[in-house]
């Protein structure tokens, strides 16, 4: 199984929506994928329960079309380096 680490951002309540928001990121060896997640709750609700449902929505968002996600691809190591000019005397 892959090693995959999850970090759910600043939970936000939007009360004009009735719903809490956050960005879910998903550490992989793909790069980082960013999922924005939603759960439609009462701001009485509890942090578990919250949490737990807006890491669910964000995994379902993964292969959901039209779903708000980025990916930053990690960096390719350099296969040569530069060529060092050499300085006048």
């Amino acid at each position: 199984m892959a090693d995959i680490r999850t970090q759910i951002g600043d939970i936000a309540y939007n009360p004009a929506t009735q719903r809490f928001e956050a960005l879910v990121v998903f550490h992989t060896g793909l790069g980082r994928f960013s999922i924005a997640a939603t759960h439609d709750a009462p701001l009485t609700a509890g942090f578990d329960e919250i949490s737990d449902v807006l890491l669910r929505d964000a995994l379902a968002g993964l292969t959901q079309a039209g779903r708000l996600r980025a990916r930053l691809v990690p960096a390719q190591p350099v296969a040569e380096a530069a060529p060092q000019l050499p300085f006048a005397a």
